[in-house]
């Protein structure tokens, strides 16, 4: 599997010089936000058409959805984009059951689960649920942002999925070192994940997990539109081109 990575918030440079330093194989792109663009699970490539548009599928836009092994953490607001037809005023419950439908139909035997970004839970969080959760499936270990998932981070959803997956769910204040989207990192197989170097609190974390870390010299940006898990993606060249995933 080679890794691209985009322009995103910047930082291109130093993600791909941190993960040309741990041995991958990366290729640059002047997309910013590769992520948005198709979602690799289990060896399917789910294009996401038109990112972050009502004509696009909103289940191959790599921020909505977190995967694990053999199941898949979907976004509740998923259901603003056409592909899932709700009634006018649909309740959560409603909402839910129409994303589940439409989610194992795009990906078959796969066990999906919606997980709250805070839109329905008291506060308006970030439509993309991997700003705010990292999901280790080698570890098993499930971290969630208490701060910038803000009703998110206490959803609980959240225990509900960890329980049915056997997950540890880890409540994190993403706010303590300052770093916005801390846990919007990058992971790889064998749960190797780059985050950004100045997240000392997860990175303390991660290394108490016994979690392989790529430390990245991100930018500092106030409300970045993403980070390094936006801002990258995999995919292998011997199976389909990057340009028919970016087109």
């Amino acid at each position: 599997m080679n890794i691209v990575v985009g322009t995103g918030i910047g930082g291109q440079r130093q993600i791909l010089t941190a993960l040309r330093d741990a041995e991958y194989d990366v290729v640059s792109t002047g997309r910013a936000w590769p992520r948005d663009h198709y979602v690799y699970f289990n060896g399917r490539y789910i294009k996401s058409g038109s990112p972050g548009s009502i004509d696009g599928n909103p289940f191959g836009e790599g921020g909505n959805i977190v995967p694990g092994h053999g199941f898949l953490l979907v976004s509740d607001m998923v259901h603003l984009h056409k592909q899932v037809s709700t009634p006018p005023q649909p309740t959560y419950s409603q909402i839910k059951e129409a994303i589940l439908a439409e989610g194992r139909r795009q990906f078959p035997d796969t066990r999906i689960y919606v997980a709250p970004t805070g839109y329905f839970h008291g506060s308006k969080g970030h439509s993309h649920i991997d700003m705010f959760t990292l999901l280790l499936p080698v570890r098993r270990l499930l971290i969630v942002d208490t701060y910038f998932g803000k009703g998110a981070g206490t959803a609980r959803e959240y225990d509900a999925i960890a329980e049915q997956e056997a997950l540890r769910l880890i409540r994190f204040d993403g706010s303590a070192d300052g770093v916005w989207y801390p846990l919007n990192g990058l992971v790889l197989s064998g749960d190797i994940t780059a985050v950004d170097r100045k997240a000392k609190s997860l990175i303390r974390l991660l290394a108490d997990e016994g979690v392989p870390i790529i430390r990245v010299d991100m930018p500092q940006h106030e409300h970045p539109a993403g980070k390094i898990n936006c801002q990258t993606n995999t995919f292998n060249p011997d199976k389909i081109s990057l340009d028919q995933l970016l087109s």
